[in-house]
């Protein structure tokens, strides 16, 4: 069984562009350029919320992929460079409230039914993808809570957990970590990597989850995960958002780092890199990464130690930008970083406190990790018990949730 025919892949590249008092260009400016773009370089570059959504085409290679990014990033920077502007490729900006990925679309796949299914085995590993391209440690003025602020806030409901759907009862949706799009051209999209700030980085990922997702739609399994593996797919989410690639995972019930669990997956779709012209030993930047445990968040938050000015920091970190490689120097001179334990159970009902204030409706609580409805109540329910929190119902306003001091 093999769900992708031919296999394919591609990236949509959402790029912030910043004047020179940073702050982010507006959607009508932004139009100029992408028209400019789409006509010099025959790919379909748009606009999406004051970025440039650079669409790299339908690729079938690594070395496909990669001359399309260079070529697209070199014209790009020129032009917005002509009128005194800069490519901001990060995902969000430490002070517009502005979140921006590198989506990755897998084709070519016609069968949604299997999709879906297929969106079920992909739930454990989005989280990975997660954690290695997490590079949005700063966002409308915070700074280091968490490597992706892009993932833990869900891109204003943009980039969200995937359902556990039944095909029999699904309608067509949108905005899932993985998911079946069907609307346009065939494929999976993988929308929970943030914006890349190395293209060299970029061309590896896209080509690593392609394959990935290839590799795992070979599989017939039709089975839906267990309440158990949804609730860990989530915790895991969180991790990822917190920690980058020193998160730790649970993992068919033992604690694993990212990092293993990254490793083995390179290894299981050596065969689906090769459809893709690719071996594991050309994603040179991603094995170093995964090695050292180092994300792009890393360095964008050594910047910020330099920079604790945010306009400063989004000045020091668009011109630094600008040659495509200040990240991979980065890893080849970084220290290896250990791991972070997995949370405990204290750890998840923090994270479930800190959401919660004076008068906070019930609801917000499901905002801590995500956790559907069942597992995110027992967690507000342990609080109370625990004389953290108190719940009062309130006429025209619902079940309200208070933190006791």
């Amino acid at each position: 069984m093999n769900l992708f025919d031919p296999r394919t892949f591609s990236t949509d590249w959402e790029i912030m562009v910043v004047d020179r008092l940073e702050r982010c260009v507006q959607t009508d400016k932004i139009a100029a350029f992408a028209g400019a773009l789409e006509r010099d370089l025959g790919l379909p570059v748009h606009i999406d919320w004051n970025t440039l959504e650079c669409a790299m085409g339908v690729n079938a290679s690594l070395d496909q992929i990669w001359e399309r990014i260079r070529t697209v990033t070199d014209r790009a920077t020129q032009a917005v460079r002509e009128w005194d502007c800069d490519l901001f490729p990060a995902g969000a900006h430490p002070i517009e409230p502005m979140f921006n990925a590198s989506h990755i679309h897998v084709g070519t796949i016609h069968d949604e039914s299997g999709g879906i299914h297929l969106e079920h085995r992909l739930l454990a590993y989005t989280p990975a993808f997660a954690a290695l391209a997490a590079n949005s440690p700063f966002a409308g003025g915070r700074i280091g809570g968490y490597k992706s602020y892009r993932v833990r806030y869900q891109a204003h409901g943009c980039t969200r957990p995937a359902d556990v759907r039944d095909p029999a009862f699904s309608q067509g949706t949108w905005g899932f970590d993985a998911g079946t799009k069907m609307q346009g051209a065939p494929t999976v999209e993988v929308r929970v990597p943030d914006c890349a700030s190395s293209r060299r980085l970029l061309a590896e990922m896209a080509t690593f989850v392609a394959a990935y997702v290839h590799y795992q739609g070979t599989f017939k399994d039709q089975e839906r995960p267990s309440a158990e593996a949804y609730r860990d797919a989530l915790t895991n989410r969180w991790s990822a958002a917190r920690h980058g690639l020193q998160a730790t995972f649970a993992w068919k019930g033992t604690p694993r780092p990212v990092a293993e669990i990254l490793d083995e997956m390179l290894d299981e779709c050596a065969d689906a890199l090769g459809a893709l012209g690719a071996r594991r030993s050309d994603l040179r930047l991603v094995n170093a990464m995964i090695e050292k445990r180092v994300c792009q968040a890393d360095w964008a938050l050594g910047l910020a130690e330099r920079y604790p000015d945010t306009y400063l920091l989004a000045s020091a970190y668009s011109k630094l930008a600008r040659h495509w490689d200040i990240f991979d120097a980065y890893v080849a001179e970084a220290s290896a970083l250990d791991p972070v334990p997995l949370p405990d159970e204290d750890a998840i009902l923090a994270e479930h406190l800190a959401v919660i204030g004076e008068g906070t409706h019930f609801y917000r609580s499901r905002e801590a990790m995500s956790y559907p409805p069942p597992v995110a109540d027992a967690m507000v329910e342990r609080l109370i018990e625990r004389g953290l929190i108190r719940r009062d119902i309130v006429e025209q306003q619902g079940t309200l949730l208070t933190r006791i001091a």
